[in-house]
């Protein structure tokens, strides 16, 4: 408690200091600005480390592997689109569904790993997430596999 305290004070001073002021009102408001920056940035008892990291290792493990693999199928079509096969370039929106921002951030990251697909944009009024593909002759069957990956592993891996 005296610790919470003594860091609490040495903020007001610091806020003190920066105004040039010693009015009892700035004294008030630098005491009660310091006192919540102490609370809300102590330090919490961490969950059992081992306990997280053997739930967390395997879903990054998969989520690894998911994108290795997007990587060689990715590479094929590009291969297959640079010999003149055939192909359909176009966008599909994939509905976002329970992802949060994090884990919009994450698909959009491993998304791009694969040289087939570039994401182009979250679209969150609509919840969408746009997706350019070489590729894009069975949008459901994309959408589906964006949605198996996130279901199977990219959930586990952010929060």
């Amino acid at each position: 408690m005296i610790s919470l305290l003594s860091r609490a004070a040495g903020l007001t001073a610091i806020y003190l200091l920066v105004l040039t002021s010693l009015d009892p009102g700035d004294i008030l408001i630098g005491g009660v600005l310091g006192l919540g920056l102490v609370l809300a940035l102590r330090a919490r008892p961490a969950p059992d480390r081992a306990q997280r990291s053997r739930a967390w290792l395997p879903a990054a493990a998969g989520v690894v592997w998911q994108t290795f693999v997007e990587m060689v199928i990715g590479s094929w079509r590009v291969v297959r689109l640079c010999l003149g096969g055939p192909a359909r370039p176009g966008f599909v929106e994939i509905p976002m569904g329970e992802r949060s921002r994090a884990n919009v951030a994450l698909w959009g990251v491993l998304t791009g790993e694969a040289p087939d697909e570039v994401p182009i944009d979250v679209d969150e009024e609509r919840g969408l997430l746009i997706v350019h593909l070489v590729d894009a002759s069975d949008p459901d069957g994309i959408r589906a596999r964006h949605r198996a990956a996130f279901e199977r592993w990219q959930r586990h891996v952010v929060a």
